[in-house]
């Protein structure tokens, strides 16, 4: 089946490939992908299985970012800890001096600083079966009384469903007129992630963990916490120490 649907994808990027330089429809970073989802009659969504087919999950960069590639975004455990994690370890937004954002990006392998406050770290917690996100306050470094967590059971699942095919396409972009362009040149099949080699990953600061919690800033939801996408991302140059790496 895996083969099967491989082979569908491989003539919906020919076909996309061959249009040359196509017009994106939105603004901002997911545009990239987006505007490939939408060619093929992909229908965006936060489905527990796959993209393409049910078996590949695409993922798309410019040829040229040096930016991190996301394998899955999901919020900790439990429910509604995100808005505690801006209010108590967040620090203000320079543009709106009253509201806290926290944006820090951590491993397992070493606490990290953010705002000059606090660290952050991964901590593989193999008795309970679980991530933990474990703060240090660098002014005494104590670790802070706080709980945020992955189960091991629901980042398995995710691995299992979404992480076994991934599909990463690279693109030329270019704007013209405020409007930005892709051009999809390249694609590679990204295989080998097990739960066993996530974990491995994290320990070794490979795999990497962002906390992106910003807040509404107006409309019915001003003052809340949105979450831009806090997950689990890996450098492009690192993929070929976590994944098999196929040109397709």
């Amino acid at each position: 089946m895996v083969d099967k649907v491989i082979e569908g994808f491989k003539k919906d990027f020919l076909a996309i490939k061959e249009k040359g330089w196509i017009p994106s429809n939105r603004f901002h970073d997911t545009g990239i992908g987006k505007t490939f989802e939408d060619f093929i009659g992909v229908i965006e969504n936060n489905k527990t299985s796959a993209d393409y087919g049910g078996v590949l999950e695409l993922k798309s960069t410019r040829e040229l970012s040096e930016s991190m590639i996301t394998l899955f975004t999901k919020s900790p455990d439990p429910r509604g800890v995100n808005t505690q994690l801006r209010e108590k370890f967040g620090y203000y937004d320079e543009e709106h001096k009253d509201m806290r954002i926290l944006h820090t990006t951590f491993s397992g392998n070493k606490f990290n600083t953010c705002a000059d406050k606090f660290g952050f770290v991964l901590e593989i917690n193999e008795k309970e079966e679980k991530i933990d996100i474990k703060i240090k306050n660098l002014k005494d470094n104590s670790i802070e009384k706080f709980e945020a967590f992955y189960p091991f059971k629901s980042l398995y699942e995710i691995i299992e469903n979404k992480c076994k095919n991934i599909i990463l396409i690279d693109a030329e972009s270019k704007k013209e007129n405020g409007v930005e362009s892709f051009k999809f040149n390249k694609v590679v099949l990204l295989t080998g992630l097990t739960f066993d080699t996530f974990l491995k990953a994290i320990k070794e600061g490979i795999i990497k963990y962002d906390i992106r919690l910003g807040v509404y800033r107006t409309g019915e939801n001003k003052g809340k916490t949105h979450d831009h996408g806090s997950g689990f991302r890996i450098h492009k140059s690192d993929l070929n120490k976590v994944f098999k790496i196929e040109e397709l």
